[in-house]
């Protein structure tokens, strides 16, 4: 079992506003797939092992068209290891690339992190997307800061659905919660800048809400750490919170406690 697969019980975030960048734990490829407002067109594959992709041969690098992400997303990634991509606007512009710009995508995807900025204008990038195994450490960089409070009012809903199937087995149909409000999405997205943890493992329900707890819990970029020192850094969080889902309302709110 990978490490991915032993801590699906929360989703935890490290954000940084300024720079566009949020270091996640909890949240796989399909599930940011899923999420998104627009769906990923082309792909730039910076580290990979999947099968089905082109090869360009100007930059030597592998890349996929809409048809061949819509199959990667059924991929499990997470075994591939190291999984890092740039999305593409247009797959003409890579032949625009020139070798510095080779230079600094090898970087990133090696490195993990830009030598300049993670946003090629030449691709018109909206997305950098590097994890070292998928789901258990993830770094994603936004070009705009809107789409990572569309995926937060997502991917959230999104898990609690999965988790809630996934407890009755085979016996009930999956059932789809709504987005957060835009509003409640902000708000998490601004406590992401002090490691913002949800608390799968710990969710009520009743016949009339669903509970979510929420914790701020400290910048965390090992993740084993984050999930060991989980229960201490909750003690001594400085947010307690519950997501709430009223199902007779079939609303969200944020209510610390």
């Amino acid at each position: 079992m990978s490490k991915a697969e032993g801590m699906k019980d929360v989703v935890y975030i490290n954000g940084n506003v300024n720079e566009k960048c949020f270091v996640t734990h909890g949240i796989t490829f399909k599930e940011f797939y899923q999420s998104l407002r627009n769906p990923l067109t082309n792909l730039l594959l910076l580290k990979h092992q999947f099968e089905d992709s082109d090869y360009h041969y100007s930059t030597h690098m592998d890349y996929l068209e809409e048809e061949q992400v819509s199959l990667l997303v059924d991929e499990e990634v997470s075994d591939y290891g190291d999984f890092c991509w740039i999305d593409v606007d247009d797959v003409s512009s890579l032949d625009l690339l020139e070798p510095q710009d080779i230079a600094s995508l090898l970087y990133l995807g090696h490195m993990k992190k830009p030598l300049h900025s993670p946003f090629v204008n030449k691709l018109s990038n909206q997305f950098v997307y590097l994890a070292g195994e998928d789901g258990y450490y993830n770094k994603t960089y936004y070009r705009d800061v809107y789409d990572i409070k569309h995926m937060i009012s997502r991917v959230i809903p999104l898990k609690a659905s999965s988790l809630k199937q996934k407890g009755f087995g085979f016996r009930r149909k999956k059932s789809e919660y709504p987005a957060l409000p835009l509003v409640v999405a902000n708000t998490l997205l601004m406590l992401t800048q002090d490691g913002l943890l949800f608390d799968f493992e710990q969710q009520a329900q009743s016949r009339k809400d669903l509970h979510i707890p929420v914790y701020t819990i400290g910048r965390f970029t090992d993740m084993e750490d984050m999930y060991n020192e989980r229960f201490n850094n909750q003690e001594e969080s400085k947010l307690r919170a519950y997501l709430i889902f009223n199902k007779k309302e079939a609303e969200w709110t944020l209510e610390e406690v």
